[in-house]
């Protein structure tokens, strides 16, 4: 049987433009993520794939913030503890903006996802012009690393989303 559409084309007619980009964690800093320019986009999805082990820190937290051109940063999701995720570990977000993030442990990448879990918005999130970034409080230097993937759809022409 002939494959009409491929794979890559089906999550861009679904969900937009995918963007990726891994970043390690560094304790009380704001580590840019994507980039936002031109104008509004419709974020559809966003998830993070844990690459390194997180430390097992009790109160180690992440969030994720959009910060945009000219204005205050305000927060994505809410502070949530992913103390000793493993490699493998999902996060994701869902609305309502400010709500914590999704962390779905697969066994060290041996087992699917729970059914439950989503990184895919129901409702797009606009957002304008600015910065999306990952900010991490009481890490141990040198664990942790999430590759990220972002899918979006430009609202005004010439807006788009790269890897900061």
């Amino acid at each position: 049987m002939t494959t009409m559409i491929q794979g890559s084309q089906l999550r861009s007619l679904l969900l937009g433009v995918r963007v990726a980009k891994s970043s390690t964690m560094v304790q009380n800093t704001a580590v840019d993520l994507f980039n936002v320019t031109g104008g509004l986009v419709a974020v559809t999805s966003l998830v993070g794939v844990v690459t390194t082990a997180v430390a097992n820190t009790a109160s180690l937290t992440i969030k994720l913030q959009h910060t945009p051109t000219g204005g205050s940063a305000g927060d994505l999701a809410a502070a949530t503890v992913v103390t000793a995720d493993p490699i493998g570990t999902l996060y994701g977000w869902t609305f309502p903006i400010a709500a914590e993030l999704i962390s779905q442990q697969s066994g060290a990448g041996t087992e699917a996802p729970s059914p439950t879990f989503t990184a895919v918005l129901d409702t797009p999130a606009i957002l304008p012009a600015g910065l999306i970034e990952m900010v991490v409080s009481d890490h141990d230097p040198g664990s942790g690393a999430v590759a990220w993937r972002l899918t979006y759809v430009p609202v005004d022409d010439g807006a788009a989303v790269t890897a900061a």
